[in-house]
């Protein structure tokens, strides 16, 4: 707000970082509030984060529908929690499956390659994350639906 030499080239500076793309990401990031992270009693680093935006392809059973492309935040948009299944395992599907009414199961393919599986608060917060390749610990994804929309159906 200071019209002086110094708050130019800081202007100046500040304006060359944010055309760096990864400059860019940081400070979109932490005005879209992907920088907080809710301690949620799980190391990963995407779990007490918003869920980041992912294109997503849908698994589709009919071969005469064209797989549709998606984006993860249009799948949060009924306010219901979110199971992302992105391997196709049916033992993390079936652990939530008592919250069907609840929380949305939805498998599709992304080019992420660090999780198999993503269980989401209706807020968008990653509430759990299953790491590729790890065993299902069921019980810890099962007490996290409870918490997060109340007792099975």
């Amino acid at each position: 707000m200071r019209p002086d030499p110094q708050t130019s080239a800081l202007w100046e500076m500040f304006s060359d970082l944010v055309d760096l793309d990864d400059a860019h990401r940081f400070v979109a990031d932490m005005l879209a509030g992907m920088d907080v992270r809710y301690d949620l009693g799980d190391a990963h680093r995407l779990v007490g984060t918003l869920c980041p935006d992912m294109k997503l392809t849908l698994e589709r059973p009919d071969p005469d529908v064209v797989t549709a492309v998606t984006r993860s935040a249009d799948l949060l948009r009924e306010g219901r929690g979110l199971l992302l299944d992105l391997v196709d395992r049916a033992e993390v599907r079936d652990a939530v499956a008592a919250w069907t009414g609840r929380v949305n199961t939805v498998t599709a393919r992304t080019d992420r390659v660090d999780v198999d599986a993503l269980l989401i608060r209706p807020d968008g917060c990653v509430a759990r994350a299953l790491p590729t390749g790890q065993d299902l610990d069921a019980t810890t994804l099962v007490r996290a639906p409870g918490t997060w929309s109340g007792q099975p159906a």
